[in-house]
Order: C-alpha cells, then sequence, then structure tokens
C-alpha cells in the first residue's frame, strides 16, 4: 500500500499536533517495514527517515507553491501530488484533508472543537479552516481517528448525524522509554504548553497571588512556544505582583523538557479545554505529581493520580496547590503505583501506531497483511 501523509505542520509546529505527528511517524517507522510511505510538504522539511520505505515528498521545484498558505497548498495542490504518485490511503493529521476528490481512501484524525467550544480563543483564520473545512473534512473522510473518548463525544454532539462506527478512539502516548534515574526535586511547578488564553494561565497566576498574599512563593517554570494573541498573557507576567517568581523559558529540547518534569515538584495544567492532555502522562511517566482542570479529558487520563481544581476559579486552583504544598509528598505516592503503571502502559505510541496502521490496512483492504 502506498501511503500518504501531510506533514507541512513540521515545518515550525514542534508541540501540540506537531509533537504528536513526529512520535506516530517514529513509531511507524519502527513497526512497519512493508508499506510504502509518502510525506508531502510544500518545501523541504528537517524530519529524519530512518526506514528506507518511507520519503520525503517537498513539492518540487516551483517556489511559488512553497509561499502559498499551508491549507491553500493542501487544498489547491497536494490532491494532483497524490494521483501523480499512485496513493492509495492518505492521511491528515491535523484536522483538515483535501477536499477534492481523489482516487485513494482519506483517513482524518481529529484532535479537538475548540474552535465550537472556545472560539474566542483561536484566531480567526484557524478558526475558519476548522469550521468550514475541517467539518467538511470530516463528512468527506473515509475513516475518522480521535485522541480520546472526549473528543469521540464531542463529535456526536456537534454532528449528530455523523456516522460513529467510522470514528475510532487512537490515543497519543508515550514512549516506551525508562525516565531519567531520580533526580532531587525543588520546590517548583512546570506548565506545559503555549501561552494563549485556552490554557488559563490568567486564573494560575491569580491564584498564585492570592498564594503570595498569604506568604506562599512557589516558582513557576513555564515552557512552551508563544502562542496566539498572547500580549494579555505577557502582560499578566510582567505586571504581576510575583513576576519574579515566574520563568518562561519558552520551547525547551525533550531532553531539558524530561529534566523539568522529573526535578519539579508538579507539573500544574489549568487548561480549559483539550482533546488530550499530553503533559499529564509525560509527568505521569516521571512520577511528578499533576495539578490539573476537573471536569475535563485530563481527569479521564490521570484517573486516580491527580489533583483536580475548577479552571474557571483562582479559589479552587489555590487551594489545590496550598493542600499539595501542605502535604509536603512532591511525587505520585506508591499507594497510586499500581494505578500509574496501569495508566502509562494503556497510552503507548507503539501502541497508538499499530491502531493506525490497522485502521489504514481496513481501507485499504487488498494491503491486509501489510505491517505483520
Amino acid at each position: 500500500m502506498r501511503i500518504g501523509i501531510d506533514i507541512k505542520c513540521l515545518r515550525y509546529n514542534n508541540s501540540g499536533i506537531g509533537r504528536y505527528l513526529i512520535q506516530l511517524l517514529n513509531a511507524l517507522q519502527e513497526i512497519d517495514t512493508k508499506n510504502e510511505y509518502f510525506l508531502f510538504s510544500p518545501q523541504p522539511i528537517n524530519y529524519p527517515l530512518t526506514n528506507h520505505r518511507f520519503k520525503a515528498c517537498p513539492n518540487p521545484g516551483n517556489r511559488f507553491f512553497k509561499k502559498l498558505p499551508g491549507i491553500v497548498w493542501q487544498q489547491k495542490v497536494l490532491p494532483q501530488l497524490l494521483d501523480e504518485n499512485s496513493i492509495d490511503l492518505f492521511w491528515g493529521p491535523e484536522q483538515t484533508i483535501p477536499l477534492r476528490k481523489t482516487r485513494c481512501k482519506k483517513v482524518l484524525t481529529v484532535h479537538d472543537f475548540v474552535y465550537r467550544r472556545y472560539p474566542e480563543t483561536m484566531r480567526r483564520s484557524v478558526r475558519w479552516i476548522n469550521t468550514h473545512i475541517g467539518e467538511k473534512s470530516i463528512r468527506c473522510a473515509d475513516f475518522i481517528a480521535v485522541d480520546s473518548d472526549f473528543t469521540r463525544q464531542e463529535l456526536h454532539h456537534f454532528l449528530p448525524d455523523f456516522p460513529m462506527e467510522k470514528v475510532k478512539v487512537i490515543a497519543c502516548g508515550i514512549n516506551n522509554t525508562l525516565p531519567p534515574p531520580p533526580a532531587k526535586r525543588l520546590k517548583q511547578f512546570l506548565f506545559v504548553g503555549s501561552l494563549e488564553p485556552r490554557k488559563n494561565l490568567k486564573n494560575l497566576i491569580a491564584a498564585l497571588e492570592k498564594l503570595a498574599d498569604k506568604g506562599i512563593h512557589v516558582p513557576l517554570y513555564l515552557t512552551g512556544p508563544k502562542g496566539w494573541n498572547n500580549s494579555n498573557e505577557n502582560n499578566l507576567i510582567q505586571n504581576s505582583s510575583i513576576a519574579s517568581d515566574i520563568h518562561h523559558l519558552g520551547f525547551v529540547s525533550d531532553e531539558k523538557l524530561q529534566e523539568l518534569y522529573s526535578t519539579s515538584a508538579a507539573v500544574i495544567f489549568p487548561s480549559f479545554y483539550e482533546g488530550f492532555g499530553l503533559p499529564v502522562l509525560e509527568a505521569l511517566k516521571c512520577r511528578t505529581p499533576v495539578l490539573t482542570s476537573k471536569d475535563s479529558v485530563m481527569e479521564s487520563i490521570a484517573k486516580g493520580c491527580g489533583i483536580y481544581f475548577d479552571a474557571h476559579d483562582p479559589d479552587s486552583i489555590a487551594d489545590a496547590i496550598e493542600s499539595f504544598l501542605n502535604k509536603g509528598e512532591f511525587k505520585i505516592p506508591i499507594d497510586k503505583e499500581k494505578e500509574r503503571i496501569e495508566i502509562l502502559d494503556q497510552y503507548q505510541w507503539e501502541k497508538s501506531a499499530r491502531l493506525l496502521l490497522q485502521a489504514f490496512e481496513q481501507q485499504v483492504p487488498s494491503s491486509n497483511e501489510a505491517g505483520k
């Protein structure tokens, strides 16, 4: 089977969907030695290929195509490339696929419905793409993969007439590698995510200011890209009474991020809305406690290993932090170890890749023995 994948987001997206795509591509390179993969993009992308059956396919020659907005390239140029390369199946990992009719089957990953639930937290152009091209992509796809049962329920809620037998949960995961040796825990919190309104830094800072008024100071380390419409977040940090306690590290390497997970007292993840919440898993891998939003997908992932608050209420966040600090236990307790291991075993990138490959093969039955 000849499988085409849109990897244009790797031009500049090293978190979120980009991180998701890299991990699944890495796993597919490990497990699949029979199918052929064609990685399409408007311009060359520095992604390492270790499997000889994977081929990078940057748009040939024409400099004009390289300057097109990604969604325009996907809709106008990519369909021709799929047909020219005799692609049997196409996978769109970032909520959109070419709407023009092509000869290949189409698989789409839907990560979330932020544009429906919190439209004000998105760039207008991205909201338009998701609303107009994304939902049409859902309807014309042969198969839909979603990150979580939560997103599957969201899809059914917003598109109640959509045939749900075409939808399957293929969750995010973690690498099946051992975390670094136990390190000394520092009295600091780690926030992993882009600085944008949906991530709820505003209420987190308000909570930490309330604690500071009581004489409780805990350094907060922020990692991740700047995000969209983050001027308010930057002003919050600069003008906060606890500005000296907040350290924005920006994008960090995987090695540095692993170190931060392993040495922080806790990960705090107060997002209003997520389709999955990968930092929760990454924290659990390092036995790092997670303080996060209740009644969210994060609660369905961390289960009894998490500590929960009302993300809309700074007092609730502050109370959860203070209670955690008073216990003085900066790692997931031993009595939660069995549940922690069960959670981690459930979410592995290799398992996700095998489920995705199985979905590919079900769409192109003549290749149903590929990758076995």
